[in-house]
């Protein structure tokens, strides 16, 4: 199972992919994570609810943000009319090669700030952003690619510059152990999977293996497989009519207790009061 959810454009021979989301995109997109650098820009009036690494904001028109890489995140908006939302996904690989301390990089942006030169930063953020949508949205010649590149680097240098921190650890973290390891929990998350299994796997112990993860998702290894099953288990609850039970052991679960206990703690409802109110939302 590959947990993106974002349908997303891509733009050959340039560093990014991205999306519009407006009033035919689905209003609540479910939540999910990348690899990716999202860099989100509210462009139309309306209000956003985003919930990021277990915070939750709203942004109107005018906002900008930033959702980090593998950051588990979930987008709702109040309604559909007038909505237009422009984001981009930029490859995490490109930004590796152009800046290679980006693992060490924590970017802060949650909208509009209010420090003076901040602000000022921001501004030109906003301009850049406007003027990649003019850009996707019309004819292209010789330079498209050229000028789109460009831009990335212009709003990363200003990201990295004003709206972010640097991460202290002693922990190097081990891309290719990480990747390999989120491979296997996406194909595998219905099984009996867990930290020792998994370390055992990939050859190494469940105390590097846990350092690892809270070095790059901020969570310890066990908790990031329940999490998985808890969205695999979500998906199912939304886009099928499968009884909870069934749910709870399709998605890894030992139990239908185990899975509402969980999924009480995660979303502080049942699952099924879960699947009732999103069916009544969408009917709005």
């Amino acid at each position: 199972m590959k947990i993106t959810h974002e349908i997303v454009q891509p733009t050959p021979k340039v560093p990014f992919k991205y999306y519009f989301h407006d009033e035919n995109s689905p209003r609540r997109v479910p939540s999910h994570w990348h690899r990716n650098i999202e860099l989100g820009f509210m462009v139309s009036k309306n209000t956003l609810l985003v919930k990021d690494d277990n915070q939750e904001n709203e942004y109107h028109q005018g906002d900008i943000w930033v959702i980090n890489s593998r950051d588990i995140h979930e987008t709702d908006f109040i309604n559909r009319k007038s909505v237009f939302v422009f984001c981009l996904l930029i490859d995490y690989d490109f930004l590796k090669k152009i800046y290679p301390d980006i693992d060490q990089i924590h970017f802060d942006l949650r909208g509009k700030p209010t420090c003076l030169k901040q602000l000022i930063a921001y501004q030109e953020l906003e301009k850049q952003l406007r003027m990649m949508i003019q850009l996707l949205q019309e004819p292209r010649d010789d330079t498209f690619n050229l000028d789109l590149t460009g831009r990335i680097y212009i709003l990363m240098s200003n990201l990295i510059n004003n709206f972010s921190h640097k991460v202290t650890s002693n922990t190097s973290v081990n891309e290719s152990l990480i990747d390999q390891a989120l491979k296997i929990i996406n194909n595998n998350y219905a099984d009996d999977l867990n930290g020792a299994v998994l370390a055992h796997e990939l050859n190494t112990s469940v105390t590097t293996l846990n350092q690892q993860f809270h070095q790059t998702v901020q969570m310890p290894i066990n908790k990031y497989i329940t999490t998985v099953r808890l969205l695999a288990a979500q998906k199912k609850l939304l886009n099928t009519n499968q009884n909870i039970d069934y749910i709870a052991i399709d998605s890894g679960f030992n139990s239908t207790k185990s899975f509402i206990r969980n999924f009480k703690n995660w979303k502080h409802t049942t699952p099924y009061q879960y699947r009732k109110n999103f069916a009544e939302l969408e009917r709005i």
